[in-house]
Protein backbone atom coordinates (compact mmCIF):
# COMPACT_ATOMS: atom_id res chain seq x y z
CA UNK A 1 0.00 0.00 0.00
CA UNK A 2 2.84 2.44 0.59
CA UNK A 3 4.55 2.30 -2.46
CA UNK A 4 1.14 2.45 -4.70
CA UNK A 5 1.03 5.87 -2.43
CA UNK A 6 4.91 6.70 -2.86
CA UNK A 7 3.81 5.99 -6.89
CA UNK A 8 0.77 8.19 -7.23
CA UNK A 9 2.60 11.12 -5.59
CA UNK A 10 5.44 10.80 -7.57
CA UNK A 11 2.87 10.96 -10.69
CA UNK A 12 0.82 13.78 -9.21
CA UNK A 13 4.34 15.89 -9.05
CA UNK A 14 5.56 14.51 -12.09
CA UNK A 15 1.95 15.90 -13.57
CA UNK A 16 2.05 19.31 -11.88
CA UNK A 17 5.61 20.17 -12.58
CA UNK A 18 4.55 19.54 -16.44
CA UNK A 19 1.33 21.28 -15.89
CA UNK A 20 3.62 24.49 -14.88
CA UNK A 21 6.59 24.57 -17.37
CA UNK A 22 3.82 23.68 -20.33
CA UNK A 23 3.36 27.18 -22.72
CA UNK A 24 2.61 26.72 -26.39
CA UNK A 25 5.17 27.88 -28.79
CA UNK A 26 4.43 28.48 -31.99
CA UNK A 27 7.46 28.22 -34.49
CA UNK A 28 8.65 31.22 -36.87
CA UNK A 29 8.76 29.77 -40.64
CA UNK A 30 11.20 31.49 -42.99
CA UNK A 31 11.62 30.62 -46.61
CA UNK A 32 15.38 30.24 -46.69
CA UNK A 33 16.44 30.48 -50.58
CA UNK A 34 19.76 29.49 -51.69
CA UNK A 35 21.38 30.77 -55.24
CA UNK A 36 24.47 29.62 -56.22
CA UNK A 37 27.00 30.77 -58.81
CA UNK A 38 27.58 28.34 -61.40
CA UNK A 39 27.92 30.37 -64.22
CA UNK A 40 31.77 29.77 -64.16
CA UNK A 41 32.42 33.76 -63.59
CA UNK A 42 31.76 36.23 -61.10
CA UNK A 43 28.58 37.56 -61.34
CA UNK A 44 27.31 41.69 -60.26
CA UNK A 45 23.69 41.03 -60.16
CA UNK A 46 20.91 38.54 -59.66
CA UNK A 47 17.06 38.27 -60.44
CA UNK A 48 14.47 36.45 -59.47
CA UNK A 49 11.07 36.36 -60.34
CA UNK A 50 8.88 34.73 -57.28
CA UNK A 51 5.03 33.26 -57.65
CA UNK A 52 3.54 36.06 -55.55
CA UNK A 53 4.48 39.95 -54.14
CA UNK A 54 7.19 39.62 -52.09
CA UNK A 55 9.13 42.46 -49.07
CA UNK A 56 12.93 42.30 -48.49
CA UNK A 57 15.67 44.55 -47.70
CA UNK A 58 19.52 43.99 -47.50
CA UNK A 59 19.21 42.39 -43.91
CA UNK A 60 17.77 39.31 -45.39
CA UNK A 61 20.55 38.45 -47.48
CA UNK A 62 24.19 36.80 -47.06
CA UNK A 63 26.49 36.01 -49.05
CA UNK A 64 29.15 33.45 -48.69
CA UNK A 65 32.02 34.37 -51.74
CA UNK A 66 30.83 37.71 -52.29
CA UNK A 67 29.86 41.39 -51.25
CA UNK A 68 27.19 43.33 -49.56
CA UNK A 69 24.03 44.06 -51.32
CA UNK A 70 24.39 47.78 -52.89
CA UNK A 71 20.75 47.90 -53.98
CA UNK A 72 17.76 45.92 -54.00
CA UNK A 73 14.60 46.87 -56.27
CA UNK A 74 11.64 45.05 -55.91
CA UNK A 75 8.61 45.42 -57.58
CA UNK A 76 5.25 42.84 -56.95
CA UNK A 77 6.86 39.66 -57.93
CA UNK A 78 10.25 41.02 -59.48
CA UNK A 79 13.32 41.60 -57.47
CA UNK A 80 16.53 42.88 -58.91
CA UNK A 81 19.58 42.53 -56.28
CA UNK A 82 22.63 44.27 -57.14
CA UNK A 83 25.72 42.13 -55.60
CA UNK A 84 29.22 41.10 -56.41
CA UNK A 85 28.92 37.35 -55.65
CA UNK A 86 32.01 35.23 -56.95
CA UNK A 87 32.06 32.22 -59.21
CA UNK A 88 30.94 28.99 -56.74
CA UNK A 89 29.76 31.62 -53.82
CA UNK A 90 26.36 31.65 -52.92
CA UNK A 91 23.42 34.05 -52.21
CA UNK A 92 21.24 33.48 -49.21
CA UNK A 93 18.16 34.99 -49.11
CA UNK A 94 15.44 34.71 -45.97
CA UNK A 95 12.13 35.84 -46.35
CA UNK A 96 10.34 37.18 -43.66
CA UNK A 97 7.79 34.60 -42.04
CA UNK A 98 4.72 36.44 -44.15
CA UNK A 99 6.31 35.64 -47.43
CA UNK A 100 7.50 31.99 -46.31
CA UNK A 101 4.96 30.38 -49.09
CA UNK A 102 6.67 32.27 -51.48
CA UNK A 103 8.12 30.65 -54.36
CA UNK A 104 10.98 31.42 -57.19
CA UNK A 105 9.59 30.65 -60.63
CA UNK A 106 12.93 31.70 -61.89
CA UNK A 107 15.76 33.25 -61.03
CA UNK A 108 19.03 34.56 -63.40
CA UNK A 109 22.71 35.46 -62.79
CA UNK A 110 24.35 38.74 -64.64
CA UNK A 111 27.78 40.46 -64.98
Amino acid sequence: MKRILVVLLGLVLLTSVVAAAAETVTPRVYNILLFDNGTGADAAKLAIIFDQPVVFDASNIIVIGGGEPTMIAITETYAFIDVTVVQGGTLQLVLPPEYAGASVTAAFWFD
